[in-house]
């Protein structure tokens, strides 16, 4: 993981990248019609639950995916979900 955390680097594509800590130490907060619910973790309903993050600056949807295979090639299994930013223009 490291090498592929480095080369990302020295691409300049990795912006950020970070695991998180178990359920069990999160909590979920949500707002409806009848105000704020708070439930502390863990979420065993939970069938899908982000375990990190990698944050990445490229040039297209392919170039996504395809830094996305390398990195599932070293974890060996799992799924990883792409999703764009709102990119504002600067002020």
């Amino acid at each position: 993981m490291g090498k592929l955390i480095e080369e990302m680097t020295k691409a300049g594509v990795l912006l950020a990248t970070e695991g998180c800590l178990p359920s069990s130490k999160g909590v979920r907060v949500r707002i409806d019609s009848g105000g704020f619910t708070v439930t502390d973790g863990p979420f065993p309903e939970t069938k899908e639950l982000i375990a990190g993050f990698c944050l990445m600056q490229v040039k297209s949807k392919q170039e996504a995916v395809e830094w996305s295979k390398r990195f599932l090639n070293v974890v060996g299994q799992g799924e990883s979900e792409i999703r764009l930013l709102h990119d504002f223009p600067a002020a």
